[in-house]
């Protein structure tokens, strides 16, 4: 598809932060449950404190904060189950259960559709009778989401346990969740809320891999052009970095589940000159327009397919190291 054609109207911005994917299938049946399925489905709690997680109050109620557990030393490298979408497979508990997770360095938190919720035997959180409702920004296509936890999901042989998860009240799709990706079905999502529990985890687009390490440091390989970012913290956002967008200094969240190369609200053009991330700097990016201004900007994969991308969130660091191009 040719970048020039990358233009849409404001009304169908959202499919920007929905990924802008193709798909071979169709979309999957969205059934939102009852009341009286919802009352009956939110009867299985468990306070918060049990898994570790700190509950705090805030303005209209309380909220939590907490992420999945590792086990030391463990790492895996798992395929993406189609070539340069990163979802991938991931088991539960029980071997009998496996779901696609998308792995959304954008998203802020991670989520669960409700049939899938039940299958890996999820506990919704509930402290003096009192929920957690999602209260953020991503759009869930107007259906109630309660935080929940689900006590242990494997990829390959890595284990996390209390893992959060957003449930996502409906049955048979997560939504505008799914970032518009059909083949294969987005069963979950795990956000930037638990990824940051890794020491790091690296994106090879070109190969379809992604790579997770729970306590081993990455060292950068020897001989390599290698570029660095410094990760921001940006409340309400994922995994945002220091940047310059045509000479001027702004956060930039690195969004690897989009389908595209650059997004931002600021300004309606077909191309943004100069699109800075760190030590990296791109010319001329294909863009898109976000809904609102004040959304920040988005590198998506189509940018950054040529490079390693590994996230060391202690170190608070991205890595970008050139992959060879073939002869």
């Amino acid at each position: 598809m040719s970048h020039s054609l990358l233009r849409i109207p404001l009304l169908l911005c959202c499919a920007i932060l929905m990924g802008c994917q193709s798909s071979k299938n169709e979309t999957p049946e969205d059934r939102p449950l009852s009341s009286k399925q919802k009352d009956s489905a939110l009867t299985r709690t468990r306070p918060p404190q049990q898994f570790g997680f700190t509950v705090y109050a805030i303005d209209g109620g309380i909220t939590f904060a907490g992420r999945g557990r590792l086990h030391p030393n463990h790492f895996t490298t798992a395929e993406m189950i189609e070539e340069q979408i990163p979802v991938i497979s991931i088991r539960g508990l029980s071997k009998r259960n496996s779901l696609n997770a998308l792995i959304d360095t954008s998203s802020p938190v991670s989520w669960m559709e409700y049939s899938v919720s039940k299958e890996f035997n999820a506990f919704f959180m509930n402290m003096s009778d009192q929920l957690f409702p999602y209260r953020g920004n991503n759009n869930t296509g107007g259906i109630d989401a309660f935080a929940a936890v689900v006590t242990q999901l494997r990829i390959d042989n890595l284990f996390i346990e209390n893992v959060p998860v957003y449930v996502r009240m409906s049955s048979g799709s997560l939504g505008p969740l799914a970032r518009g990706i059909n083949d294969p079905q987005v069963d979950a999502v795990l956000g930037y809320d638990n990824l940051k529990a890794f020491e790091y985890v690296q994106f090879n687009l070109r190969d379809s891999e992604i790579s997770f390490s729970a306590t081993t440091p990455y060292s950068p390989m020897e001989g390599v052009q290698t570029d660095a970012a410094v990760i921001e913290r940006l409340r309400g956002q994922g995994l945002a970095v220091e940047g310059i967008i045509d000479g001027t200094s702004t956060p930039v969240v690195l969004d690897l589940a989009g389908d595209f190369s650059f997004a931002r609200g600021d300004a309606d053009v077909a191309t943004t000159g100069s699109v800075e991330i760190g030590d990296l700097e791109f010319k001329d990016a294909p863009t898109l327009l976000l809904p609102m201004n004040n959304i920040p900007p988005r590198v998506g994969r189509e940018l950054l397919a040529g490079y390693l991308i590994t996230i060391c969130n202690n170190e608070g660091l991205v890595y970008f190291e050139k992959l060879p191009t073939d002869e």
